[in-house]
Parts: C-alpha cells; structure tokens; sequence
C-alpha cells in the first residue's frame, strides 16, 4: 500500500510513530510522513532543521516536513506551536498529489493537527484511519476550565469533525469507546481497540539491584494532568517513615511547583528530582527502582488514557503503584502487577506506598506478572498485525464517506 502518515511529531522525537512507520516499509508498505520540524521536549528547533531537510528519506520512510514554530514555555507559545504546523500542513497537503490509498494519522495532541489528514482524505476521497491517544477537546481543560468557553465550543466542532471525518479510528484506551460515543456521537462498530506498545528489550534484563532503601521511580512528563502534587502529599504524610526515597524523572510544566512543594515541606530528603534523559539511559533508573509510580488527575476523562510508560514499567518487571482510574487501574488489576487507588485518593496512595514500604516481600510476584500481561497484549508484533489488518481493510474499500 502507498500510505500518507500525518503527526506533527517524527524522528528525531521519541514518539512511537517513528518505529511504527519503520515497520510499515518492512513490511513492504511505501510510507510517507507530513510531519513538523523537530523541538519536542526543549523547544528549539535544531539550527539543520531551521532552513533545511525538509524533504528527507529516513530509514526508507519519505519525511516531509511543515514549517512550526518552537514551542519552547509557556501557553501561548504552545499555541502558536500548534496553529503553525496546522496552517503549514494544510497547505502543503494542497500541493500533494492523489497518490496514496489511505491517510494514517497518529493523533497526540492537539485536534488540529489531524485536520491536514482530514482534508487530503475528503479531497482525494481516500479512507482515514485516525489513532487516538489522546481524547478531544477533554484535554483541553488542563487549559481551559469551562465547557461554555467559545475556544471549547470551536475545539469541540473541531473534534467531531475529525472523530466523524475517520472512516475507522483506533483507541489507545477502551475506555476512550464509551467518551467518543457519548460526546461525539461515533458508533461502537467505528472504533477499534489498539493499545501502544513498548520496548521488548525490557523483558529480558535484569533490573533488581539490592540496597538497605525502597526507592521509588516515576518517569515521564511532570505536567498537570499527572496530578503530582497530590502524590507529593501522599508522601508527605509518610515521610517520617524510615528509609525510602521516590524519584521523579522528567519535565515538565508542573516541575518548579513541584520543586517548591518539597522545599516548603522539607521533603529534600525524600524527593529528588533528575531531570530528563534520553531513552537509552532510563536502564539505571529501572534499576534503581523497588516500584514504579504512575498517577492521573480525575477532573476530566483523559485520566481514562494509558500512558505507555505503565507498558514500560510492566516490561521492565516493576511492581507498579497507582493513583487513577479508567485503563491505569483496569490493567493494573487485570495483570495483578501492583495495587491502583482511585485517582485524587492522597489518604489511599500513602497507605499503599506505606504497605509496599512495610511489606515489600509481599509484592514480589508483581513483576512478573507485568511481564506476562505485557507479553499477552502490548507486544509491537500484535500491534503491528492489527494496524496492518485495519490499513489494509480500509484500502480495499472504493465508497469512501468522509
């Protein structure tokens, strides 16, 4: 199949579409990407992307990339980011030829950036199969407080005309079914559930490493919608508890109230933060770690979302420590690989950290079993034979209702 691939995020990024669509052209598919110029997590775009590589073959994938402008700090660049790329892809889709059988789109956030896709299906009336991993306008409301704000209506407009525009969308998270079909109006039979992958190297190495501390490790990004405060008063209240230490790896915008946080309540000893490091260095930081925390906030729906670093941790056969709800807590029972308290619960996850500190010995089967349930469901193998098997379902359809 000729597949037109649209993310605002590629290589050099760490996004999974980068191995998605390296697969793709093994597996004898040709592949293009309409991606931005990189800046993802700093910001700054790289000095050879500012006037160059803007049509490039990476891996045997055809990169094409749309003029963005850095997102560096704060929301209003943030969103200037996100209209750049939007208005660049739009008209870049313009110019291309009808020359694919069906448009993937690899939808993060935000909305806007599926609608270069949108427009190149309805044009050229091709199928669009949209994967969702983020859900639409919800996640607009770490920004945006109330549901009868103008920018929420249009976002809102928006998102209904890419959901409804996808001729099948696959979902992140199963609980994203029953919010695409109640705000949205998408019906069941249109969705599809596809959860991310990891890395499988994870699943062969041995990260135990044995000290007299229980040290704790959460990695990945220190925004809002991880609710971290909340897990930092859940360990305040434990922290005359002897000998454990929990470690943040990452940034991100929620990092300075989080470091003032553990400055006015004298958790210096307790909480250290590391800062982000690349992929290849993450192997010591899972060595470090007794267990691996993850939490989402619970006043919108994207705390339903899975974020891949459960899969990560699972990989890594770490006991996980939860505070969520939706798929977070459903996987973690599922797969029996640690204990998941309702998200906002700060009384329930100090109990649990104090139960893992207190009785570790108890846990010992969690990883273990992480690694099971992630051999079972999350490999890169059976994710890639379900994307292949619903491309290539949607390019043999000719009636195409976009």
């Amino acid at each position: 199949m000729k597949i037109l691939v649209v993310c605002q995020y590629y290589y050099p990024e760490n996004f999974q579409i980068t191995p998605i669509c390296e697969q793709l052209v093994r597996d004898k598919h040709e592949v293009t990407v309409l991606t931005g110029l990189p800046n993802y997590p700093t910001g700054i775009v790289p000095e050879e992307y500012k006037k160059g590589r803007r049509d490039e073959v990476i891996n045997g994938v055809h990169v094409i990339r749309c003029y963005e402008v850095g997102r560096k700090n704060g929301v209003f660049r943030l969103i200037i980011n996100y209209i750049s790329f939007c208005c660049s892809a739009l008209r870049k889709v313009s110019k291309l030829q009808k020359d694919y059988d069906v448009v993937f789109t690899y939808l993060l956030s935000p909305i806007t950036m599926a609608l270069p896709g949108w427009k190149y299906a309805k044009k050229n009336k091709i199928p669009v199969f949209l994967y969702c991993c983020d859900l639409w306008p919800e996640s607009s409301k770490i920004y945006i407080k109330s549901e009868k704000s103008l920018i929420y209506a249009l976002l809102k407009k928006i998102s209904k005309k890419v959901y409804m525009g996808s001729s099948k969308i696959g979902v992140q998270s199963n609980t994203f079914i029953p919010y695409l079909e109640e705000v949205h109006g998408i019906p069941t039979e249109k969705m599809v559930y596809l959860p991310a992958f990891a890395d499988e190297t994870y699943l062969t190495q041995n990260f135990n490493v044995e000290n007299d501390t229980i040290d704790f490790v959460f990695l990945g990004n220190l925004g809002k919608a991880q609710n971290l405060i909340a897990v930092l008063k859940a360990i305040e209240k434990i922290k005359d508890v002897p000998n454990f230490k929990v470690h943040f790896v990452g940034e991100g915008s929620c990092l300075e109230d989080m470091k003032c946080f553990v400055q006015t309540h004298a958790l210096g000893n307790i909480v250290q933060f590391y800062g982000r490091h690349p992929v290849e260095e993450m192997v010591k930081y899972y060595k470090l770690a007794d267990a691996c925390l993850v939490s989402l906030g619970a006043d919108s729906k994207v705390g339903l979302t899975l974020p891949s670093k459960v899969q990560g941790y699972m990989a890594a056969g770490k006991p996980i420590i939860g505070m969520a709800d939706g798929m977070i807590k459903i996987v973690i029972e599922e797969a029996r690989c640690g204990i998941c308290v309702p998200a906002g619960d700060i009384e329930g996850f100090s109990k649990a950290l104090f139960q893992f500190i207190s009785e570790k010995n108890k846990y010992q089967s969690c990883g273990e079993n992480g690694r099971k349930y992630f051999r079972n469901h999350f490999s890169k193998a059976g994710y890639m034979k379900k994307l292949e098997k619903e491309l290539e379902g949607l390019g043999r359809k000719t009636d195409v209702n976009i």
